[in-house]
């Protein structure tokens, strides 16, 4: 049951980005973003989703599978894992539901968007890591390879196609703001954030 599981998120997300990937190097060929009904948003969303519910029941079919790791990574995957989680439904809720279906409900660039211009995408690539971690498994973390490749590529597709929909405020955007993670804003608000050490 494992095995073929595992080749049905394989052949999903293989294909995926395969896609993904011409759609990068052979425009004005688009899997992604696709408008909301047309084939290629069925075929993409079909793909997607297929491959993300694969990757969950392999890595409960075959948890704990590979004499790699003990129960202590637990300590850094469940935290990737519930953070991740956490942060794309958030990020639903910042970017509004039209937006993340590629609709053009406006550019969103504060919130979460201060920080990272794909921060649902940076989430689920974390998410996946714990998940990855958690499981122990080699099937696992090969299904979630081929995810992650199909965010980053994701994110890459996209910026044409929102430079076309927002112009110059958008590009000026990317210009402030990191793709995946801006760390250094981050911490600078942790910084401002903890409180001041007044010597008496």
């Amino acid at each position: 049951m494992t095995l073929i599981v595992f080749i049905a998120a394989l052949m999903a997300g293989v294909t995926l980005d395969l896609l993904l990937l011409r759609t990068l190097l052979a425009q004005p060929f688009r899997i992604w973003p696709a408008q909301a009904g047309s084939w290629q948003s069925i075929i993409f969303w079909s793909l997607f989703r297929g491959a993300w519910l694969a990757t969950f029941i392999v890595a409960a079919l075959d948890w704990n599978s590979t004499p790699l790791l003990d129960w202590t990574r637990f300590i850094p995957g469940l935290p990737l894992g519930l953070v991740g989680l956490g942060i794309t439904v958030c990020g639903y809720f910042n970017l509004g539901l039209g937006n993340t279906y590629c609709g053009a409900d406006g550019l969103v660039t504060g919130g979460l968007y201060r920080f990272s211009r794909n921060p649902q995408y940076t989430a689920s690539i974390a998410g996946l890591v714990g998940l990855s971690i958690g499981a122990n498994s080699l099937l696992t973390i090969a299904l979630g390879t081929l995810i992650v490749g199909a965010y980053v590529m994701m994110a890459m597709v996209e910026e044409d196609w929102l430079k076309q929909l927002y112009g110059a405020p958008y590009r000026q955007y990317c210009t402030q703001t990191a793709r995946f993670l801006d760390v250094q804003g981050l911490l600078a608000l942790i910084e401002r954030k903890q409180p001041s050490r007044r010597t008496s």
